[in-house]
């Protein structure tokens, strides 16, 4: 046995009690030989170590009866302990529980961030409700949808002849990304989706009907009121035939009748959706009134998609049923 070990072993089991013993046994044994020489002294000696040994094996008793006690009550203490830090632990986990319901139940209140844009008509420091969709557009990652804007020929409805430079640049930024993913190396892990509903008014789209046998060929009449949407559509089919197949980007540019005071709905990957708030803009004498843009309501999904821009994409599904698609822009 190491030094270390026998020296622990001695102070654990051998106590100034036992030294106490061992010494009482060797003078008890000197006393009993005393007798023989000299009986008084002997007796002495021996009534001397009785009464250490009594008073030795009192202590030694108590001594073990001490051990006993603390013992139990450490034990005792152990287990209460014990017993304290389970129900601390389920009460900890109880209130861990409460908190997180407490925190979704807010998250859920607080699922949307709105906002609304002025559109600023020119006014450069205030900034326009088209630059905020550019800015949603060039951020998207895997779908662009688009219910376009009503905008009926001239002389039936509020009419867009003189559309903003703005406009220009959101389509325009649409085009861009489309082309970006069309040309970018590697392989994306999704394809980039661009859908358009284009409202029509009902007269069009009743004759698109009649002359679509296996799509609608576009004519520039067609688009008659916004012509500059009938160019973005022109370019972005010229991109869908130069994508062909190739799964990096999906085209689809559909028609529908005009859905009355339905605006225009921008919705972009799972992030963010947005509604035109049109304007009348009146002129005076004879000349029909304008389309405008009183401003744009912005809102951001944070709960990824689940609470605002799922739903609206399965509302763009259910239009989609209800359209043509166009398979050709006849320039």
């Amino acid at each position: 046995m190491p030094e270390s070990d026998l020296r622990r072993f001695l102070r654990r089991h051998f106590t100034a009690i036992d030294l106490l013993k061992i010494i009482l046994s060797l003078a008890s044994g000197y006393g009993i030989a005393l007798l023989v020489q000299d009986t008084r002294v002997g007796v002495g000696v021996l009534a001397l170590c009785l009464l250490a040994a009594s008073g030795a094996f009192a202590i030694d008793r108590l001594r073990l009866a001490t051990e006993d006690e603390v013992s139990s009550a450490l034990r005792e203490t152990k287990e209460q302990v014990h017993t304290d830090l389970s129900t601390l632990n389920r009460e900890v986990s109880t209130h861990l529980a409460r908190l997180r319901n407490e925190l979704d139940r807010h998250i859920d209140l607080v699922h949307a961030g709105v906002r609304f844009v002025p559109d600023s008509q020119g006014d450069e420091e205030d900034g326009t409700g088209y630059d905020v969709a550019t800015a949603a557009v060039l951020k998207a990652r895997r779908r662009i949808y688009v219910v376009s804007d009503y905008s009926p020929p001239e002389g039936e409805g509020a009419t867009l002849l003189d559309p903003p430079d703005n406009r220009s640049e959101y389509l325009d930024a649409i085009e861009d990304c489309l082309t970006e993913r069309l040309t970018a190396n590697g392989r994306p892990a999704v394809p980039l989706s661009y859908h358009r509903l284009i409202q029509r008014p009902p007269e069009i789209y009743a004759e698109l009907v009649q002359r679509s046998v296996n799509g609608v060929e576009l004519r520039r009449e067609d688009m008659a009121g916004d012509l500059q949407a009938f160019e973005h559509l022109a370019r972005v089919m010229d991109i869908a035939r130069r994508a062909g197949a190739n799964r990096r980007i999906d085209i689809q540019m559909r028609v529908i009748p005009f859905l009355p005071n339905c605006p225009s709905i921008l919705l972009v990957d799972d992030e963010e959706l947005q509604f035109t708030i049109p304007t009348r803009i009146d002129q005076p004498g004879d000349r029909f009134a304008l389309l405008g843009l009183h401003g744009v309501m912005v809102m951001e999904d944070r709960a990824s998609g689940t609470q605002l821009c799922d739903h609206f994409g399965s509302l763009f599904g259910r239009l989609k049923t209800k359209s043509l698609p166009i398979v050709k822009v006849r320039v």
